[in-house]
């Protein structure tokens, strides 16, 4: 039984972009979708997120006391590039559709996704630093997000309080009680490590199709927008990961580490954004996420083969 999850495992892993996309059309195009309650894909989110949380290396964070000048650089870069990145092509490309504008600004200005840690383990480079600098994106996304939206205050507001809130449902405490279940329970991990790749692929698959069913009518209505947001989500996503690197090479950041902030830059946990997007502002900020969410798992595992081979 294991061995055909793991089979199972490796093959949907190394497709979950395609199946993503996959979700995402087929749904828009079926005129059939399962019609669930709003607080669902938080749910399904907060189960893969308690599934970091129980396989989450603690004990290797600890060693990443030696490495505190990456760990500043990593979360530095994050905060600086992607951010602003984001708001430039916002502000520049979607100035007019306030909702496309904010669901980019989300994709941008949300914690690491948990893309990120695996990628980085992929290609070589220092998962401890990924995690941890993950960890701190938890503390500064509820922050950020909020003072991003300023520009457009008029339309779009998010409460500093509500955003905590969500955070702290979805978040905090999923991540935390899958520590307290690893620490308490260890033999837990061990058996359960296949079912929760498993099931973390699965959850993400279904809160893409209850996202895109519930927004069908308003994706229609800017289906002409469609590429301009491609193009923008792409330019987020690649060029900070690219600019990090860069910058961490310039300043002898080691090559492992280097490859970890690459990640941690540029993959963002945009499945978050989604239902974000979806709660606070409306169905069109979901696009953004979206389409976020195929080009980063794309490019990530395009970035961690090539690393691999190198």
């Amino acid at each position: 039984m294991t061995k055909t999850i793991n089979t199972l495992n490796e093959f949907i892993s190394k497709r979950l972009s395609i199946f993503i996309i996959c979700a995402a059309v087929f749904t828009y195009l079926s005129p059939i979708y399962l019609k669930v309650e709003s607080w669902l894909p938080s749910l399904l989110l907060g189960v893969v997120i308690f599934f970091t949380g129980l396989s989450m290396n603690v004990e290797a964070i600890k060693d990443i006391r030696i490495k505190q000048k990456e760990l500043v650089l990593a979360t530095l870069l994050k905060w600086t590039l992607t951010v602003l990145i984001s708001l430039g092509l916002a502000f520049a490309l979607f100035s007019e559709h306030t909702e496309l504008a904010a669901g980019l600004i989300l994709s941008g200005t949300v914690p690491s996704a948990t893309a990120a840690t695996l990628y980085t383990f992929l290609a070589g480079g220092n998962t401890s630093l990924v995690i941890a600098a993950s960890l701190l994106d938890i503390a500064i996304s509820p922050v950020v997000t909020p003072l991003a939206m300023l520009g457009f205050s008029n339309e779009i507001s998010i409460s500093f309080l509500k955003l905590l809130q969500s955070f702290f449902m979805i978040v905090i405490l999923p991540i935390s009680l899958g520590v307290l279940v690893q620490k308490t329970i260890p033999k837990v991990v061990t058996h359960s490590l296949s079912i929760t790749k498993f099931g973390s692929s699965m959850a993400l698959l279904l809160i893409i199709h209850t996202i895109v069913g519930s927004g069908k009518e308003a994706i229609t209505s800017q289906i002409a927008m469609l590429p301009i947001v491609f193009i923008a989500t792409f330019i987020q996503v690649v060029l900070p990961m690219a600019l990090a690197y860069v910058i961490a090479r310039r300043l002898k950041i080691g090559e492992k580490d280097a490859r970890g902030i690459l990640f941690h830059a540029g993959l963002c946990n945009t499945a978050l954004a989604a239902i974000l997007a979806f709660e606070f502002i409306g169905e069109l900020a979901v696009i953004p996420p979206i389409i976020n969410m195929v080009i980063n798992l794309s490019v990530g595992s395009f970035l961690a083969n090539y690393f691999s081979g190198k």
